[in-house]
């Protein structure tokens, strides 16, 4: 036997103890509060990692990430054991209730919440309702603690490299961590009654395993029956030549509490080589013996026979990928445990995981009178009491890759609907992204204003956050009047009766210099007006003015407006400051004096909605930058009390027809995100936003994206910005209204969200032409 794997063998064994009650079958006899634990005369450490698109990437991208999985494995210490674990576990209706669904308020809106969680309910029931865990585990033989956690700290460091080339993320795991997972699945159903205090534990005198063994473990010669549920242990018997990648997401299919674990132990190369050699040095001899024996039977023709040449033909090929295509020799040995409520289920899935195997040319077995070291062995603890191996290179071990698709299930997220592979709930907490920035797209139709109206109402329900809302197309009003006193509507049209001042400006305006600020938006202003334009002579002049009316408008106590502006520049010497004034004089004395005198509008509502489908297309941008402007002066009271905003913005792409106005926006924008509002845009047009390079700028640095059905065009320019696959391209081609894709950080996970018809909530929020109850005045 090779050297290393007998000095690894020779490690494991233990003195066989009877165990006289439950807790003495868990073999774990130490625990450190930062995860490392004793198990036999061992030390073990796990991480956990994230899941990663596998599934849904392209040829190239996959083949990428299997040779990144191959240099993680090739990369595995040949002193330790490695074991790479798989954890199904079913989300406990209770956690469920507690962590998504929301609380009754008493303000007149709990029939919507009412809707809303029953929405959920059936959502989750239908979905898979498994929630996926992975970890990697290693077990080292150290003299003591000291020495294993600086190992440990090297591995860690190694580990989370490697993965972070995956596109995953890899986290130590702590004795909690640890413990959580075990109560999990040795008590299952009493996932939420885990609270372990380690300090409290030694307080006390207790051992941690009595808080995490099952209440009783009976044993029979194929399951277990853990308390009240029962297990079965299975291995993989025999393995074809040819496995596909996904055999391992298929095993772990099932909706099912399950686990899978892949035991790795590496060999060093030298002795790898060396004992290959050995081997086929042994089928040479075989064959010139055999040729011999032919030679002396006057044979001289006999063809060596195909079994011997098949072995040399083999073992040349293994020493070809270990000396020559930087493969390692590695044993691998494969277990899984899956549990059920009664033996006759057990007994089905059981059938269900064999016949999968089947599928795949492979045969897993049922353990017999093994059934305790196997559940040992396949759960996250770190020891191996099954030896089963199979000699496998790094590139055969690779095959079973524990990747599948990424889920997005944030504690405190907002529904955005079902993963359209794994069919769970997508819960995003913007909360927790590096930018909280976010981007609706969509061709018409594709479902962008009800997903927009989706998420304010899930907002007003269940948050106490303000929202600021630009509706150019009069989507949103309805919606709002119809949730009570909660929001006002501000219906800016030429001619109208609401007024908002533009030169409106609180403390803290701006970045820097609010004067300098204030300018860039007159400046913005009047670009819109006058396409030649704004020179550096206007720029001087607009910036001396805006000076001088804050000045005196501080000095006067009074607000200044754009006609006090006006008059300003009309004081000027200069004839270019009468050309400014003439451009606002339209603002002031002109049918779009709306902007130019002092606001009578209620702006300090929860929900305010600024209305400008009556402005026409010609001045929806003039609307859309005097209302940022005004949004930018509520975020920043908002920010000094300490209160989030929600800023959604229609129309987006209409702000970045010209320079100055796009300047001022992205000024706005970096403004939103540092004034903790959290501003989304929409917009139909990505052609045109990516025309821009400020808006294409603001697109990619976002680290939330809801792609919707988008034209042919539109989803070339994003695959490329965004580097999205063929493969994730095709949900966004052609795609129902309301499922798409979503870029959630670093994750990019297709989405279907389907609200159900027969609802007060759906009749609000529909735009469909002849649905809901504003169906009439829907544009």
């Amino acid at each position: 036997m090779i050297k290393s794997i007998k000095s690894i063998l020779s490690t494991d064994k233990e003195k066989y103890k009877v165990p006289k009650k439950v807790q003495d079958v868990i073999p774990i006899k130490r625990i450190w509060p930062d995860g490392i634990f004793l198990v036999g005369n061992k030390f073990v450490k796990s991480w956990k990692f994230t899941d990663i698109n596998y599934l849904v990437a392209s040829r190239e991208d996959k083949e990428t990430m299997f040779l990144a999985y191959s240099e993680l494995l090739n990369s595995l210490d040949s002193g330790a054991t490695t074991k790479i674990t798989i954890n199904n576990h079913r989300m406990k209706k209770e956690d469920f209730e507690q962590s998504v669904l929301m609380p009754m308020k008493g303000d007149g809106l709990d029939e919507y919440r009412e809707e809303y969680n029953q929405m959920l309910l059936d959502k989750a029931m239908d979905a898979n309702g498994i929630m996926q865990e992975k970890y990697i585990t290693v077990t080292i033989a150290k003299k003591n603690v000291e020495e294993a956690r600086a190992y440990f700290a090297r591995v860690g460091a190694d580990l989370s490299a490697h993965f972070t080339a995956l596109g995953s993320k890899c986290m130590e795991m702590t004795a909690n961590d640890r413990l959580r997972a075990l109560h999990d699945f040795y008590r299952s159903g009493e996932e939420s009654a885990f609270d372990f205090n380690m300090r409290d534990n030694l307080r006390k005198g207790h051992c941690f395993r009595d808080y995490i063994c099952p209440d009783s473990i009976e044993k029979n010669a194929d399951y277990l029956k853990l308390g009240e549920k029962f297990a079965r242990v299975l291995y993989l018997k025999d393995y074809a030549s040819y496995i596909k990648d996904s055999f391992v997401a298929e095993l772990t299919d099932l909706n099912r509490n399950m686990m899978l674990s892949i035991d790795i132990i590496p060999v060093p190369t030298d002795e790898a080589v060396r004992e290959v050699e050995s081997r086929l040095l042994g089928v040479e001899t075989n064959i010139t013996n055999w040729q011999r024996k032919q030679n002396q039977n006057n044979n001289f023709s006999a063809v060596v026979p195909y079994d011997m040449e098949l072995q040399r033909k083999e073992s040349k090929e293994f020493l070809d990928d270990l000396a020559t295509r930087d493969q390692r020799m590695m044993f691998g040995v494969i277990t899984m445990v899956i549990t059920a409520d009664t033996k006759e289920q057990l007994e089905a899935d059981t059938e269900t995981i064999l016949s999968t195997a089947r599928k795949h040319m492979c045969q897993m077995a049922v353990l017999k009178y093994q059934q305790l070291d196997g559940l040992n062995t396949v759960l996250p603890i770190g020891t191996r009491k099954i030896n089963a191996f199979r000699t496998l290179t790094t590139e055969s071990l690779a095959v079973f890759i524990p990747f599948k698709v990424q889920e997005i299930m944030d504690e405190g997220g907002i529904y955005f609907g079902e993963n359209a592979i794994s069919h769970n709930l997508i819960m995003c907490n913007k909360a927790k992204l590096l930018n909280q920035s976010a981007f609706l797209l969509g061709v018409p139709g594709s479902g962008k204003s009800f997903s927009a109206k989706e998420l304010i109402t899930f907002l007003i329900l269940n948050t106490e956050d303000d929202i600021l809302i630009c509706d150019p197309e009069g989507e949103y009003a309805p919606l709002i009047e119809a949730m009570g006193d909660i929001g006002s509507v501000i219906r800016v049209s030429a001619g109208g009766r609401d007024r908002l001042n533009a030169m409106y400006m609180v403390d803290g305006y701006g970045e820097n210099n609010p004067i300098v600020v204030k300018s860039e938006f007159i400046m913005s202003l009047i670009e819109q007006i006058d396409k030649k334009g704004v020179g550096p002579q206007h720029k001087s002049i607009i910036d001396r003015c805006i000076a001088n009316v804050y000045r005196n408008a501080s000095e006067t106590g009074t607000v200044p407006t754009l006609c006090t502006l006006r008059e300003m520049l009309l004081e000027q010497p200069e004839p270019e400051a009468k050309q400014i004034a003439l451009s606002l004089e339209l603002y002031t004395t002109g049918s779009l004096d709306i902007f130019g005198h002092q606001s009578n509008v209620d702006l300090d509502k929860r929900v305010v909605v600024f209305d400008i489908h009556g402005l026409g297309a010609q001045l929806k941008p003039t609307g859309l930058l005097v209302i940022t402007d005004t949004m930018l002066n509520r975020v920043t009271l908002n920010w000094k009390k300490g209160k989030r905003t929600h800023v959604f913005i229609d129309e987006f792409h209409v702000v970045f027809e010209n320079e100055f106005s796009a300047q001022f926006f992205n000024s706005a924008w970096r403004q939103f995100r540092k004034r903790n509002a959290y501003p989304t845009a929409i917009t139909q047009n990505v052609e045109y936003l990516l025309d821009s390079v400020q808006a294409s700028t603001m697109l990619s640095n976002s680290e939330f994206i809801v792609m919707l059905n988008q034209a042919a065009s539109d989803r070339g320019e994003l695959a490329k910005l965004l580097n999205i696959s063929n493969e994730q391209m095709s949900y966004i081609t052609n795609a129902d209204p309301g499922c798409g894709l979503v870029k959630y950080g670093g994750s990019l996970v297709p989405f279907v969200n389907r609200f159900p018809k027969d609802t007060k909530l759906y009749q609000l929020m529909t735009t469909r032409p002849g649905e809901g109850i504003f169906a009439g005045q829907a544009s």
